[in-house]
């Protein structure tokens, strides 16, 4: 479609959106000819993108769904779902936040316009599907449904007001080893129920942790997972390299394909050793030599790194990231007890992550190097001269454009943080 010229192309984009209720729209055009709800005259705020704005302000339309109406893209639902703003894109799509029909808000994962007709895609979609129905823990964000043969293929999460640990090390440095340890328990326990259904995830790291605001700990992120007994990763797989390759265990490298749950024990291992060092284990830019370390030499132990950290949870981290998965824990469980005695994170955690970043000289840690998110910005202040009626009773509306062009540009909304569903999609396999 194309941009709204005038005021009334603008309202009638609104109209056909199916965003805004008749009636509150109709009472907030009623007031705008009175008021013009800017303080000046009603006609200085004539254009299409000023009553966009305003209707912004107003409680009406979010920041997001503006921008979009004010390119011609209204169709802003996914099936019942009611599009309110983008967490983040990547290669094998998008990710929005949006209104369930009964008000919940909920995350959704789309595929992108050019691989909605891919098989090995939508079998991803279908597997994480699947993976997320053999879960049900409180430190594992929930799949509530998956639509793989849907226009668009998509599939419905819990939307977690959190932050992953890489943006929360990038924000505001290292952890004290108390918090990452309480962080290596909560993740021991998601991965107990996993291993026990013979699920390995394959993609633990930084990046597909989350912090809540109440210090819940969520692991994210099943797109990769893989259960042990399936034959269809055996034949696809046996030459891609799955994961991401600062996490991933030496035998994933080799053969993603026959990976055990001891492959996510030394993803957990990597992932503190991050918390508490600053940086992967292997620090190296060159891939090769990378993965040549992975598979000859351990990691510098932590204590020669940060002194502060106890002998014995250094040794922890150090057996999570054994070479040789026989060297591990035998189960996450058992993994999890031997991170319980320094599992006392203190008062001011989670409260500190979701602080405004510290400045130079007030005892935080070092901040890592990689991973530098963007700051969230507030929305305007809304006055609510208009009340907008609850989410449950919008009007449903259209899909989504065919045509797939639904987003350009990725709108912050206030609590949520978008690092960790941005870096998901861009490592998401293809």
């Amino acid at each position: 479609m194309r941009r709204p010229d005038t005021l009334d192309d603008a309202v009638a984009l609104v109209r056909s959106s199916g965003l805004v209720d008749p009636d509150d729209l109709r009472r907030f055009l009623d007031l705008f000819a009175r008021t013009g709800l800017g303080g000046g005259p009603a006609d200085a705020r004539l254009s299409p993108s000023g009553v966009l704005d305003l209707m912004v302000e107003e409680g009406l339309l979010t920041r997001f769904q503006s921008h979009e109406i004010g390119a011609g893209r209204p169709y802003l639902w996914v099936g019942p779902y009611r599009v309110l703003d983008e967490l983040g894109r990547g290669g094998m799509g998008r990710v929005f936040l949006a209104a369930a029909p009964d008000g919940e808000l909920v995350a959704v994962k789309v595929l992108a316009a050019g691989l909605r007709d891919d098989p090995v895609a939508r079998a991803r979609l279908r597997q994480e599907a699947r993976a997320g129905a053999a879960i049900r823990h409180p430190n594992v964000v929930r799949v509530l449904a998956a639509e793989p043969d849907h226009d668009p293929p998509h599939l419905v999460m819990e939307f977690v007001d959190g932050v992953s640990l890489q943006a929360a090390v990038s924000r505001h440095g290292t952890f004290a080893a108390p918090e990452a340890a309480a962080v290596g328990v909560a993740v021991a326990a998601a991965l107990t129920p996993a291993a026990a259904v013979g699920l390995v995830h394959r993609d633990i790291k930084p990046a597909n942790v989350l912090v809540t605001r109440t210090g819940g700990v969520k692991v994210l992120d099943l797109g990769v997972a893989r259960f042990e007994t399936d034959p269809v990763s055996r034949r696809l797989e046996s030459a891609v390299v799955v994961g991401t390759v600062d996490y991933l265990a030496p035998e994933q490298a080799e053969d993603s394909s026959a990976v055990g749950p001891a492959a996510d024990q030394y993803g957990l291992g990597a992932t503190l050793y991050f918390l508490l060092a600053g940086h992967p284990p292997y620090p190296e830019a060159d891939l090769g030599r990378k993965l040549a370390l992975k598979a000859d030499a351990d990691a510098p132990r932590l204590t020669s790194l940060r002194p502060d950290v106890p002998e014995g949870l250094s040794v922890v981290v150090s057996r999570l990231m054994a070479r040789r998965p026989v060297d591990r824990y035998p189960t996450p469980a058992a993994a999890a007890a031997a991170l319980a005695p320094w599992a006392d994170p203190g008062p001011r955690f989670p409260a500190r992550l979701f602080r405004p970043p510290p400045t130079a000289g007030d005892g935080a840690g070092p901040p890592t190097e990689s991973g530098a998110e963007p700051s969230i910005t507030p929305p305007p202040p809304t006055r609510r001269i208009v009340r907008p009626r609850p989410l449950a009773e919008t009007t449903p509306a259209p899909a989504v454009d065919e045509t797939g062009d639904s987003t350009l540009e990725v709108r912050v909304p206030r609590q949520a943080d978008p690092s960790w569903w941005a870096r998901w999609l861009e490592t998401w396999p293809r």
